[in-house]
């Protein structure tokens, strides 16, 4: 016992431990990106938030051990800023928000800095979760969106193009709303993220292809893999470097999906 407490209490390993924290850190950001960007599509949500929870508590007992190191003592006050962006676009999704939200706090009180400081810190950061829960509540109730698309009436059957590059989403309207319309986007398939029990579809960057009334849904089939039927047209589409743009073709009626 002697030897492994030696070991652990050596400052050279506690200084390699002590990188997790800076790791964790660009966990959190990379899944502040995913919240922003894509729609979640658990497969298996118990096991999902198994290890979502295992995984946090890991890196929160290693950043525990190693509260006296430096780049712990930095890393730390940098978690909850980019929660706060995992909260404003994961709004509702508490058990996304909730296991990063306790670590941070956790080790953030932890460490060893000076204590007047974390004070400060944490009140701003308090502060900065109210505004964002307001903000994110007036946005709704104005019917405010960021995005073209309101996930909430995103439909779960997609279609996909041949090599499954790209997919086809629809869009309908609440049964209540009187005017109801349905919208066909296409997303970029190929840039979605796949984890264990989870699957991140990309949303971000999306075009809007066709608006239609719901009581006459329009035929929107792929052709082949770079080739769209949607209402009797036919739309080419192509890569290049750039974004996700459509240009209809004035003199044909033909519409290019260009991804730029």
């Amino acid at each position: 016992m002697t030897r492994v407490h030696d070991f652990f209490s050596h400052k050279w390993v506690k200084f390699g431990f002590s990188l997790f924290s800076a790791g964790y850190l660009l966990f959190l950001i990379w899944l502040a990106w995913l919240t922003f960007a894509h729609y979640f599509k658990p497969s298996n949500p118990p096991m999902l938030i198994f290890i979502y929870l295992l995984i946090n508590m890991l890196f929160g007992a290693i950043m525990l051990y190693t509260g006296d190191r430096v780049i712990t003592r930095i890393s730390v006050c940098f978690f909850h800023p980019v929660i706060l962006v995992v909260l404003f676009f994961g709004f509702g999704n508490w058990f996304l928000v909730a296991p990063p939200f306790v670590v941070a706090t956790v080790v953030f009180f932890a460490t060893r800095s000076n204590e007047t400081l974390k004070t400060v810190l944490f009140t701003i950061y308090l502060i900065l979760y109210v505004l964002v829960v307001v903000g994110y509540l007036i946005l709704q109730q104005f019917s405010i969106r960021l995005f073209d698309v309101d996930l909430k009436l995103r439909q779960p059957d997609y279609d996909y193009s041949p090599r499954k590059t790209y997919r086809v989403v629809r869009y309908i309207d609440e049964p209540t709303k009187d005017d109801r319309s349905i919208r066909f986007y296409v997303e970029k398939a190929d840039e979605d993220v796949h984890l264990p029990f989870l699957e991140c579809a990309k949303f971000f960057d999306s075009e809007l292809v066709l608006t239609a009334r719901y009581s006459r849904e329009p035929e929107v089939r792929w052709l082949d893999d770079t080739t769209l039927f949607v209402d009797g047209r036919v739309q080419n589409v192509a890569k290049n470097e750039r974004g996700l743009s459509v240009r209809q073709n004035e003199f044909s009626g033909e519409t290019s999906i260009i991804l730029d």
